[in-house]
């Protein structure tokens, strides 16, 4: 399923939140923020979860630790990005 043209308009914002574990994998996939279409929800999920595995976060004495993140999808003028605690990079 491709996300169509015009499905997220004005303020529109959706967020997926998801940990790479320290051995690289996805896992504890959760939509943060629905979007007015389950359908992109579950497509959102869906792609996350089919990743492959990362490289894990890594402190400088080697030892792995697992790292949460969260894709935000839309727009990022959205008030809600201070409620996800996001902002983007200037």
């Amino acid at each position: 399923m491709n996300i169509e043209a015009g499905s997220f308009t004005g303020y529109d914002l959706t967020a997926i939140k998801f940990t790479i574990t320290e051995q690289g994998q996805v896992a504890d996939i959760q939509v943060a923020m629905p979007s007015k279409d389950p359908k992109i929800d579950e497509m959102l999920v869906a792609a996350i979860a089919k990743m492959p595995n990362w490289t894990p976060g890594e402190f400088s004495n080697g030892l792995k630790v697992k790292q949460s993140f969260v894709l935000t999808i839309g727009n990022m003028e959205n008030c809600m990005v201070n409620l996800l605690n996001i902002r983007p990079f200037e």
